[in-house]
């Protein structure tokens, strides 16, 4: 695929080493935009760049902690050092159940850690506002800019065990809504999508094909969603199509949840 209508734009991708963040990158970068993706393995975003990259433009990889504020500060300095500017963010990075370990994770409420409960927060939530924080000036000064967040259907569909993740998912659409009140007078877009169970590197890894295929078998569309089927969504609100779409939550899950 081969498009301009994000040429010139430069888009921050975190978490873009892998799955969803990397499908989003390729695709944002084949419609012009340069690229830097961040997470943190050196080693897997090597690896994403050279695949990512295939046309005269490099893609840049910046290994990052999102719940880092200095971090967060460095890797968009250096991101401005290279493209002058960041005027696309992809908030992508974030802790699943199975980062921390399922056993321990997926407990009921009551016997959660407390010190998990925070590093999920600190990375679904609170990397979200700081990464937005930080490229908003770029925004502002040019009058332009957006901010797409990845939720989850999780937030709809009401599952316990795993009330830390789900409530982080659920606070991305509140920071979403609220965000772009702040933000939208300057012209600058915050839509978050909600993907469903998607088949990604740590999905298949951890073995979730049982639960992949029942929740494919409920689904409008019924079968497996992929990281390649959030990628159209995010190009499309990163593009000038979807300027007046803003404050908006898009579940993109073949029908997982309606809402």
């Amino acid at each position: 695929m081969s498009c301009e209508r994000l040429k010139e734009h430069v888009a921050l991708v975190t978490g873009g080493g892998r799955g969803i963040g990397k499908a989003i990158a390729q695709r944002l970068y084949q419609e012009g935009a340069n690229v830097v993706i961040c997470g943190t393995s050196e080693d897997v975003l090597r690896q994403a760049a050279e695949e990512i990259a295939t046309e005269d433009r490099q893609v840049m990889p910046i290994v990052c902690d999102v719940s880092n504020a200095s971090q967060i500060k460095e890797m968009v300095g250096k991101a401005r050092e290279r493209f002058g500017k960041v005027d696309i963010l992809v908030n992508n990075a974030g802790i699943m159940l199975r980062h921390i370990g399922l056993e321990r994770a997926a407990r009921p409420f009551y016997e959660l850690d407390e010190a998990d409960w925070d590093k999920v927060m600190s990375v679904n939530v609170k990397g979200m506002w700081m990464c937005a924080r930080e490229v908003f000036p770029d925004m502002r000064s040019q009058n332009w800019g957006r901010i797409i967040n990845i939720s989850s259907d999780t937030v709809y569909m009401g599952r316990g065990n795993g009330l830390q993740y789900v409530t982080s998912k659920a606070a991305v659409v509140g920071l979403t809504r609220a965000l772009a009140f702040e933000v939208g007078r300057f012209g600058v877009t915050v839509n978050a999508i909600s993907p469903g169970l998607t088949q990604s590197e740590t999905v298949q890894e951890h073995d979730f094909k049982q639960m992949s295929e029942e929740l494919a078998k409920v689904s409008a569309i019924p079968r497996l969603e992929h990281p390649q089927d959030l990628a159209g969504t995010a190009a499309w609100l990163a593009s000038e199509d979807a300027s007046f779409v803003t404050g908006q939550t898009i579940s993109v899950s073949g029908g997982l949840s309606l809402h």
